[in-house]
């Protein structure tokens, strides 16, 4: 959040908006799923994960589910 804050302060809102945000400390399947929910997390920079093949696919698909909710919920508000 202090991210998009310093954008918007010092840049615009539009590209604090447009700014995707990884997180790059330790993820992994345990703590993935609640660092995703955070609302300024966008993805994750993995590192040792990638070594682990099932580790790496359940964390692919805990993001992917997060760009899907937002993309249909991002629709959603511009239909209303």
């Amino acid at each position: 959040s202090e991210i998009r804050r310093l954008l918007t302060e010092n840049v615009s809102a539009e590209v604090a908006e447009a700014t995707r945000i990884v997180f790059g400390g330790s993820v992994t399947e345990t703590n993935g799923p609640n660092l995703i929910k955070q609302p300024d997390v966008d993805g994750f920079l993995v590192g040792a994960t990638c070594v682990k093949p099932g580790t790496f696919r359940t964390l692919f698909g805990i993001v992917e589910a997060r760009a899907t909710y937002l993309s249909e919920y991002k629709h959603e508000r511009e239909l209303n």
